[in-house]
């Protein structure tokens, strides 16, 4: 094994002799410079130092001015530095702590002092290689996190590409759409469906968690929806099929709500069912009325039927579906959003275009949450009939 590296400056010529002898004698391999001037050039010669011992009092830069530049340096900062001192001087070893000095050695004057410095180099090595082991543990917990970075923001990129935009309208409707998520990934989905006879399909479901589990899962969600949605079965008949084909993809301990309607694009007509999920909202001229959710859960097997109901939105009223994420966001004092406060908001604003429904209620979670941000993923549709 090689010798472990040192750097012994003392300006004394009878002392750095006797200290690189003893050094050497146990097996170091030492390095001498007279000043701390010619320290610091030593110190910044390849291969460096392990570990630096330095005299405080020395002419050109003294021990803790030498200390002071080390520390300064990039390459040579987490290099131990023990300063040599005199027996009594106090002040002295203050300094040169102060200075960055990682520790102070008397100068050995009997057999004990020598054994003492041996270990306090022992000692301070051993930390020096934790320190080292602990560094590169950490470059390449770095590079790890970049790479991880990287990935998931290129996996947000396509979730995000997946999720569609509302078509445009075919009748007297027209929607909007906006999407959260809390991490990179989301564990929300929602997808729109152009079935026959003018009718448009609006699926929004959401996958417990977040992150990179419930993201794959939401996309199985949505894959599978499509072919139930094109069987154009009835709201509760859909979400019913969606609970029996997802079962086999979703492990233990994850399942999703969901909420499914279908709108005449032409007459305003909603025929709708939910599961598990918050109940959407209309709101208009005449006040606000909640479109309920059946109780339970999708994506383990228990949903036996889902009973649906119908409404029709008027002229001048929006239909507002979300997840859980916008009601459940506390403020700092972790005080809910909520539903009273969320219904209130969008009855203030039920004139508004989709858009611009969608900004108020981002404002007042915004300001809500401040200076934190929600805690979970939120996704918001507006499907709105306007009063012209």
């Amino acid at each position: 094994m090689a010798s472990r590296r040192l750097l012994l400056v003392e300006d004394s010529s009878t002392m750095r002799r006797m200290l690189a002898m003893m050094l050497r004698e146990e097996g170091y391999d030492v390095k001498t410079a007279n000043d701390g001037a010619e320290g610091l050039t030593k110190a910044r010669e390849e291969p460096r130092p392990e570990l630096i011992l330095t005299d405080y009092e020395m002419p050109e830069l003294d021990g803790a001015g030498l200390c002071m530049q080390i520390k300064k340096d990039r390459e040579l900062r987490s290099t131990p530095v023990l300063m040599l001192t005199a027996l009594g001087e106090i002040q002295n070893k203050i300094t040169g702590l102060e200075a960055g000095a990682d520790d102070y050695i008397q100068k050995p004057k009997s057999p004990d002092d020598v054994q003492e410095m041996y270990a306090r180099i022992r000692a301070h090595l051993r930390i020096a290689e934790l320190r080292a082991e602990l560094a590169e543990r950490n470059r390449l917990l770095e590079a790890a996190h970049k790479k991880l970075t990287f990935e998931l923001d290129l996996a947000r990129k396509v979730q995000f590409a997946l999720m569609p935009r509302p078509p445009k309208p075919r009748g007297v409707l027209q929607a909007a759409v906006r999407y959260t998520p809390a991490n990179q990934l989301g564990g929300d989905v929602y997808d729109f469906y152009r079935l026959e006879n003018n009718r448009l399909g609006i699926l929004v479901a959401d996958v417990s968690g977040h992150g990179v589990n419930s993201a794959m899962l939401s996309g199985m969600v949505k894959a599978l929806a499509a072919p139930l949605s094109l069987a154009v079965l009835e709201p509760g008949e859909m979400l019913a099929g969606l609970d029996v084909a997802t079962e086999q993809y979703f492990p233990e301990g994850y399942f999703c709500t969901g909420f499914y309607l279908i709108a005449d694009e032409e007459t305003g007509l909603v025929r709708y069912a939910g599961v598990g999920h918050p109940p959407a909202i209309i709101v208009g001229p005449a006040g606000s009325r909640m479109l309920s959710s059946n109780p339970g859960m999708l994506g383990i097997g228990m949903v036996d039927g889902t009973v649906g109901d119908h409404d029709r939105l008027e002229p001048g009223e929006s239909l507002i579906i979300y997840t859980d994420g916008l009601t459940d966001a506390m403020d700092p004092s972790d005080v809910l959003f909520g539903e009273d406060r969320l219904r209130t908001l969008l009855q203030s604003y039920h004139g508004a275009d989709p858009l611009e429904i969608l900004n108020k209620v981002d404002e007042a979670l915004n300001q809500h949450t401040m200076p934190g941000r929600p805690a979970d993923d939120i996704n918001i549709i507006v499907l709105q009939r306007p009063a012209r």
